[in-house]
């Protein structure tokens, strides 16, 4: 009996220590809001007790000292639900885990149970935690309810994200600190490698249990482990980074909603004049800030009176709108001799855009080139 090391597992069990590290750090970092850090930071640690438990196996750690199976490495069923309420945290100012919510919660405690009951049936018979009888049958029901759960709160994480996102577009003009973009193709590649990882896994569980002559088939799951390892490390990280930013600005602009339709038509036609008539000669989208709750004070109109009219009147959203005329604004000081001190990032952000990203993105969003595609183009 020995204990197998090797570079592929050294590697996921450096990712894992890494992750747990980030966890405390989360955990542990001051916020206005305990409630995103504390989920994210459960959500890391919940996958890493389930991949902690694969090398424990792989390393054949369970035979050299067998007490390491006496813990419940398990909650997979958890992980579905904490990203879901990690990601209305981060879109709800107000949101809170309330009694209805524990519902959810409910399947990891049934899986608790049934792993401790196998843990004690273990220590009773002097067996392996894997070789006790209802460990044949409890495997694949868990993963098989995991894989479910995963796949059905992560959809519904995305349909969060993708309402906030939209929101986002309504009442900002920069969307680098508040967009959850970030979080959604995270949550998309996290979905899709949940749905091959958890079938996989639990088959080599069952019927694999960790023998090298299937070569291929450790591959594969040493590679599936890195993904999932590391994967779930660059969500952590990125949550960590964006801990504080996008409730803090969602309070801003809640409003109550009003039947708008009632409203003349010339009314909103003097409504689009002004509107107009502060972007050209007020050049208000020049403040990188500009929100949609700022460009109504100077209206002195509701907010959502100017999202309606944004909406249904213009056909743009206020994103739109604003960096409309940011692009135009970039492209008249490109044509003016005046401005050719400055370097074509120094014209994207002194005409409203917040960062070279956001600047490039957008511009070739309207324009179909980039910025220097375009400038070039003038020189020609």
């Amino acid at each position: 009996m020995f204990f197998n090391i090797n570079p592929l597992n050294f590697f996921i069990i450096s990712g894992l220590i890494q992750n747990f590290i980030l966890a405390g750090i989360i955990f542990f970092r001051q916020t206005d809001r305990p409630l995103p850090k504390r989920l994210l930071g459960g959500t890391l640690v919940i996958v890493n007790l389930h991949l902690t438990y694969l090398m424990v196996l792989d390393t054949n750690l369970d035979n050299l000292f067998p007490p390491s199976l006496w813990i419940p490495y398990s909650y997979l069923s958890a992980i579905g639900p904490l990203i879901f309420f990690y990601t209305r945290s981060l879109t709800d100012m107000d949101f809170a885990i309330k009694r209805a919510g524990l519902k959810h919660f409910i399947p990891v405690l049934v899986e608790l149970s049934l792993q401790v009951d196998m843990i004690i049936d273990s220590i009773i018979t002097d067996r392996l935690f894997y070789n006790t009888p209802f460990y044949f049958y409890f495997t694949p029901v868990v993963y098989a309810w995991s894989a479910c759960s995963i796949f059905y709160y992560l959809k519904l994480s995305r349909r969060v994200i993708g309402n906030h996102e939209s929101w986002v577009l309504k009442n900002f003009s920069n969307i680098r600190e508040i967009t959850l973009q970030w979080l959604q193709k995270l949550l998309t590649s996290y979905r899709l490698l949940w749905m091959i990882w958890v079938p996989f896994a639990a088959a080599f569980l069952l019927f694999f249990r960790f023998q090298l002559q299937y070569l291929v088939v450790v591959l594969i799951l040493y590679f599936l482990m890195l993904l999932l390892t590391y994967l779930t490390y660059w969500i952590g990280l990125k949550g960590l980074e964006r801990m504080n930013i996008v409730f803090i600005v969602q309070e801003k602009v809640k409003n109550e909603n009003k039947n708008y339709n009632k409203i003349p038509r010339q009314e909103i036609d003097d409504y689009i004049l002004m509107m107009n008539d502060l972007m050209t000669n007020g050049k208000i989208y020049l403040n990188e800030d500009l929100s949609l709750r700022d460009f109504a004070l100077q209206m002195k109109a509701e907010p959502n009176l100017i999202s309606f009219i944004l909406n249904n009147f213009l056909g743009k959203n206020f994103y739109d709108y604003i960096n409309s005329f940011r692009i135009d604004e970039v492209k008249n000081r490109l044509k003016n001799p005046a401005f050719k001190h400055l370097s074509l990032l120094g014209i994207g952000l002194e005409s409203g855009f917040n960062s070279k990203t956001s600047f490039n993105r957008v511009f070739k969003r309207f324009t179909g080139v980039t910025p220097t595609e375009y400038q070039k183009s003038l020189e020609e």
